[in-house]
Order: C-alpha cells, then sequence, then structure tokens
C-alpha cells in the first residue's frame, strides 16, 4: 500500500486518528462530540474512545466510489445499499461543516474499514495513528472542494488563462506562497519561549509581487552580437506578480509590448505598490474589497472598501541575498518597512513576543505540564480573538480568525486559526456554490 498527499491538498488530507474523550451534547440522546485535530466533531453515540477512525475535515471532496460504497449519498438511489441515506450531497460529494443542537461541527469521522476496498492493510493504519493521505496507490480519496466556475452573470469569476511568449523567469528568483497549516492540529509546535506574532487575519485573495531577476529579451542584433562573443546584458530586475497559485507575468509577449498585461486586480495592484519594492524583495500580501468592475473578491466581506475600491495589506516578505539563499523579515521589520513606504500592515498586528507572555496567567510549571498550557493557549487565543463579527467589514460577516507567525529567519513557519462560524459561513457559500477569486485560480 502507498500513501501519498497533494500539495494541494494537504490541508484536506485524510488522517488516521484516535478518540481521546467523549463529550455529551445537552439535550441530545444520539449524538456526541469529541475533539479532533483540534477541532470540535459531532458523531454518532456509538463512537468510543480508544476507536481508531478517519478524519475528513469540512471543505474536503470525497472520492465518488468511496461514498457510494459507504452509502454516504443523500440520494438513496446512488447508493450500494440503496435502502440507505446519508448526509453527503451527490453533486458535490463534500463534507460539510454543520451546526447540531448548538455545536459547530467541523468534518466527519468514518471508520477505518470505509476503505477496505481500496486496501487491506488495515492494521497498518491503525497502528500509525497521526499518518494522513489523499491518494491510496495512486487512487484519489479526497481533495480540496473548488467551487465550480461560474460563466453567468455581471460577478462571474473567470479564471486567468497565462499568455504565451518568451519565459522571462530565473530560477531560484520568485516563489509562491503555500498553504498555511491548521494551528489546531499543530499546537505541538509552539513553546512558551517561541517569539511569535498574531495577526488578524483578512478573507481576500493572496497576491506574490517581488521586484527580481529576470532574463532580458534580446532583439535580433543583440544575440547576433552574443554569438560574436559580446557581453551582452542577460538579466535586468523588473516587477513578477502572481495570484497565489498562477504567475501572472510569467511570459514576455512581443505583440503586447512588454510589461503588465490586462486589467486583473493583481495587475492594478502591482502597478501601484511595484516601485516600492526594493531590488530582490519580494511582498506576499492579501487584496480586499472589490475588483475595479465592482465584483466582490470575498462575497460580503468589504473591509471598508466602496463597490470598486480595494486595499491590498502585507503579511510577509522574503529577501533572495547574492548566494540564492531566502531569508524572511521578522514581523517587525515588516513593520517598520510598510509603515516607512506607506503600506497596510500595522492596524492588524495584535502581538509580537514570547508566546508564553501573551496569556500571562496561563504558566507552564514544570515541562511535564507543556501540553496543558498548548491546550489552554489554543483555548485562550479562540475565546480572545476568535467568533466575533469582523470589526474591518461594513457588512456585518463572522471575522476569519487569526494567523500565528512563529519566528525564524530562514523558514516561513505560520499557523491559522479560522472561527469555527467561518468556517461554517464559508461551508454555507459552498453549499451555494459562491466562487471566488482566490480558489478559481488556474
Amino acid at each position: 500500500m502507498t500513501l501519498s498527499v497533494n500539495e494541494n491538498s494537504k490541508n484536506y488530507a485524510c488522517s488516521v486518528v484516535e478518540i481521546k474523550k467523549i463529550l455529551p451534547i445537552e439535550g441530545a440522546d444520539m449524538i456526541v462530540k469529541t475533539i479532533v485535530n483540534g477541532n470540535t466533531v459531532v458523531c454518532s453515540k456509538n463512537v468510543k474512545e480508544g476507536d481508531i477512525m478517519l478524519y475528513f475535515v469540512s471543505g474536503t471532496k470525497l472520492n465518488e466510489r468511496y461514498c457510494k460504497l459507504n452509502n454516504l449519498y443523500d440520494k438513496s438511489e446512488e447508493n450500494f445499499d440503496t435502502t440507505q441515506k446519508g448526509f453527503i450531497s451527490f453533486k458535490q460529494k463534500r463534507v460539510k461543516a454543520i451546526k447540531l443542537r448548538g455545536e459547530i461541527s467541523d468534518g466527519m469521522l468514518m471508520p477505518l474499514n470505509s476503505i477496505k476496498y481500496l486496501t487491506s492493510d488495515l492494521d497498518y493504519l491503525e497502528n500509525n495513528v497521526g499518518i494522513e493521505f489523499t491518494d491510496i496507490d495512486g487512487v484519489v480519496l479526497c481533495e480540496k472542494y473548488i467551487v465550480p466556475i461560474q460563466q453567468k452573470g455581471s460577478n462571474a469569476t473567470k479564471s486567468h488563462k497565462q499568455p504565451k511568449g518568451i519565459d522571462r523567469l530565473i530560477e531560484g528568483q520568485f516563489y509562491l506562497h503555500g498553504d498555511t497549516d491548521n494551528l489546531r492540529k499543530n499546537m505541538d509546535k509552539i513553546n512558551p519561549d517561541d517569539i511569535i506574532g498574531i495577526h488578524y487575519k483578512k478573507h481576500g485573495t493572496s497576491m506574490v509581487v517581488g521586484n527580481v531577476l529576470v532574463k532580458t529579451p534580446l532583439s535580433w542584433y543583440e544575440k547576433l552580437f552574443k554569438k560574436l562573443g559580446v557581453n551582452i546584458t542577460e538579466e535586468e530586475y523588473d516587477i513578477v506578480y502572481s495570484s497565489r497559485k498562477v504567475i501572472k507575468n510569467q511570459y514576455l509577449n512581443p505583440t503586447k509590448g512588454g510589461g503588465f498585461y490586462g486589467e486583473d486586480i493583481w495587475g492594478v495592484v502591482a502597478k501601484e505598490i511595484g516601485h516600492l519594492i526594493p531590488k530582490n524583495w519580494t511582498l506576499y500580501g492579501e487584496i480586499l474589497g472589490y475588483t475595479d468592475s465592482g465584483a466582490p473578491i470575498q462575497g460580503k466581506y468589504d473591509y471598508g472598501c466602496k463597490i470598486g475600491e480595494h486595499k491590498f495589506y502585507v503579511y510577509k516578505i522574503s529577501v533572495v541575498n547574492p548566494d540564492g539563499k531566502v531569508i524572511f523579515l521578522t514581523d517587525k521589520q515588516i513593520e517598520e518597512y510598510c509603515e516607512k513606504v506607506g503600506f497596510l500592515y500595522k492596524d492588524t498586528f495584535i502581538y509580537y513576543g514570547e508566546a508564553v507572555d501573551l496569556f500571562p496567567h496561563i504558566q507552564p510549571s514544570v515541562t511535564s505540564n507543556i501540553n496543558i498550557w498548548r491546550e489552554k493557549f489554543l483555548n485562550s487565543l479562540e475565546f480572545m480573538y476568535n467568533e466575533k463579527d469582523c470589526y474591518m467589514c461594513t457588512n456585518k460577516v463572522p471575522e476569519e480568525g487569526i494567523i500565528l507567525r512563529k519566528e525564524n529567519m530562514y523558514s516561513y513557519e505560520a499557523y491559522k486559526l479560522k472561527s469555527k462560524r467561518f468556517i461554517l459561513a464559508e461551508s454555507d457559500a459552498q453549499e451555494k456554490e459562491e466562487t471566488n477569486l482566490e480558489d478559481n485560480q488556474e
């Protein structure tokens, strides 16, 4: 049996988990709750402490055959046993976040034998609690659910296809931003003496923009001179920009005359801020509000912008040194730079310092209490910063949550803590197939 994780769906991988503690739900006889990977999950009362199970977080798209053989579909006629009816949409095949008896349930638990049609080596899984996978022997069991692109209506979101031409990128100069892991399942990586930054998480679309070395397009006579041994400059600094997954101006199309193309929101912001970025620097940030045409970037999350307006918030800066080594500015260095050039950053920068000093009433008295400290620290973060309305938005919407960054010079280590209200709202938006710029980039 070969297990693997698709990098694009790593936050939606199936986890092998052990049920640690079962908690009652007031007024409920048939359901209980438990905590899995830091998330509350409502499950059947038949689930017991010590059970080894599979966990799928909300927002996960499940394999079609898996749903059918395990009678998960909400249409009984589509299930293997047509007398059985489940809760998974036959159309979307998506695990939902739902609210039951006042509890927001983030995900679904399934028995190990639910994948027996894919593998007979269930003992291996039972003996390897904590392992994660999206594929089994090359078969996709689960992946991130993406709302299909809507092609009709004035607010339709269409993927931006890259033009073809001369690839001007130089390896090792420009990097996309990877997915941010869930803090709830990574609290074991946080220690009391860690230097951390806490940031208010914004719900927009990601952007990366750098002033980096690129290939210089050579004219026919420059190519000729080069062949004759004349020293011709073949590299220059220029602005390269991307969404979370797509480099927008990777190719230089001679018919376009070079430079930026189109009026996509990432290109608009790149034009606004590119001249302020030092050479070898790359900024990572979030675009909020609306596109120039008036389409919302993320539904009702306006962040105080009027229709047609946008804001850009920096959250990460990397620098490539002459040896090709990538280093990352600290939160305080980012703050200093943004204040100097006028970029938005400081007003959503909540805390910087040792983790233990954030909540002085929680002290790990001895090393053996570190896990208790982590649990209380997470609970305090949830209580202090999550589950309120977004204070930045004019519209009434739940805040997304926070980002906790752990300070390292040569790596960027950050974790997201989404509010449960936001997770529920996000699931409802997926149910309605509401598209957004962030997910629908090719």
